[in-house]
Protein backbone atom coordinates (compact mmCIF):
# COMPACT_ATOMS: atom_id res chain seq x y z
CA UNK A 1 0.00 0.00 0.00
CA UNK A 2 1.13 3.49 -0.66
CA UNK A 3 1.81 6.20 1.89
CA UNK A 4 -0.03 8.34 3.06
CA UNK A 5 -2.77 5.98 4.27
CA UNK A 6 -6.32 5.79 2.97
CA UNK A 7 -8.67 7.88 5.14
CA UNK A 8 -11.20 5.15 6.07
CA UNK A 9 -10.50 1.75 7.67
CA UNK A 10 -12.39 -1.26 9.02
CA UNK A 11 -10.91 -2.92 12.10
CA UNK A 12 -10.45 -6.70 12.27
CA UNK A 13 -12.04 -6.64 15.72
CA UNK A 14 -14.59 -4.60 17.68
CA UNK A 15 -13.12 -1.83 19.83
CA UNK A 16 -15.71 -0.40 22.26
CA UNK A 17 -18.49 -1.40 19.81
CA UNK A 18 -16.71 0.27 16.88
CA UNK A 19 -15.15 -1.22 13.78
CA UNK A 20 -15.13 1.76 11.38
CA UNK A 21 -12.36 4.32 11.82
CA UNK A 22 -10.98 7.39 10.06
CA UNK A 23 -7.44 8.72 10.00
CA UNK A 24 -6.83 11.70 12.28
CA UNK A 25 -3.07 11.98 11.78
CA UNK A 26 -0.06 10.01 10.63
CA UNK A 27 3.71 10.31 10.67
CA UNK A 28 7.07 8.66 10.99
CA UNK A 29 9.52 7.38 8.41
CA UNK A 30 10.13 3.98 6.86
CA UNK A 31 9.64 1.20 9.47
CA UNK A 32 8.59 3.68 12.18
CA UNK A 33 5.43 4.96 10.46
CA UNK A 34 2.29 5.22 12.60
CA UNK A 35 -1.36 6.15 12.11
CA UNK A 36 -3.77 7.65 14.64
CA UNK A 37 -7.41 6.69 14.05
CA UNK A 38 -10.71 7.80 15.56
CA UNK A 39 -13.93 5.79 15.68
CA UNK A 40 -16.64 7.08 13.36
CA UNK A 41 -19.38 6.60 15.97
CA UNK A 42 -17.29 7.87 18.90
CA UNK A 43 -14.88 10.61 17.88
CA UNK A 44 -13.28 10.61 21.35
CA UNK A 45 -12.06 7.01 20.90
CA UNK A 46 -8.52 7.33 19.50
CA UNK A 47 -6.09 4.55 18.74
CA UNK A 48 -2.53 4.80 17.48
CA UNK A 49 -1.11 1.83 15.61
CA UNK A 50 1.87 1.08 13.42
CA UNK A 51 1.51 1.44 9.68
CA UNK A 52 2.66 -2.18 9.31
CA UNK A 53 -0.16 -3.44 11.58
CA UNK A 54 -2.74 -1.25 9.82
CA UNK A 55 -1.92 -2.41 6.30
CA UNK A 56 -1.52 -6.07 7.35
CA UNK A 57 -4.54 -6.64 9.60
CA UNK A 58 -7.09 -3.93 8.78
CA UNK A 59 -9.24 -3.50 5.65
CA UNK A 60 -8.97 -0.30 3.66
CA UNK A 61 -12.32 1.50 3.36
CA UNK A 62 -15.55 0.77 5.22
CA UNK A 63 -16.50 -2.87 4.78
CA UNK A 64 -20.08 -4.13 5.16
CA UNK A 65 -20.14 -6.16 8.36
CA UNK A 66 -22.40 -9.03 9.35
CA UNK A 67 -24.71 -8.37 12.29
CA UNK A 68 -23.24 -9.62 15.54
Amino acid sequence: MKWPPTLCWTAPYTKNNNRHFQVKSFGGKKDNRWVELFAVRDKELLIKISWKDLKTNWKSGWQILPKE
